[in-house]
C-alpha cells in the first residue's frame, strides 16, 4: 500500500466537486462542477462533509480530488 506524499516540485490543493444523479446523457458536462478548492486536506474534508450531509436525501454527492498547483 503506498502512502500519498507532498510532490516536491507543486503545491497540492484539494478539489471539492459535485456530481449530480442520473449524469445527463446528452450534457454529461453538465452534471460535474467544481465547487472549491482548498489548500488544506482538512479543510476541504469539513467543507464537502457539510453539503454531504445536508443533501444526503438528494441525487448528489461532493467528493475531494487532489490536484496540483502549478504556477
Amino acid at each position: 500500500m503506498s502512502v500519498d506524499t507532498p510532490h516536491t516540485k507543486f503545491l497540492l490543493l484539494f478539489a471539492i466537486v459535485r456530481f449530480d444523479f442520473p449524469v445527463n446523457s446528452e450534457y454529461p458536462a453538465n452534471s460535474v462542477s467544481v465547487v472549491k478548492v482548498f489548500s488544506s486536506q482538512e479543510a476541504a474534508d469539513q467543507e464537502a462533509s457539510r453539503p454531504n450531509h445536508v443533501n444526503e436525501n438528494k441525487s448528489c454527492r461532493y467528493d475531494i480530488y487532489v490536484t496540483r498547483f502549478i504556477a
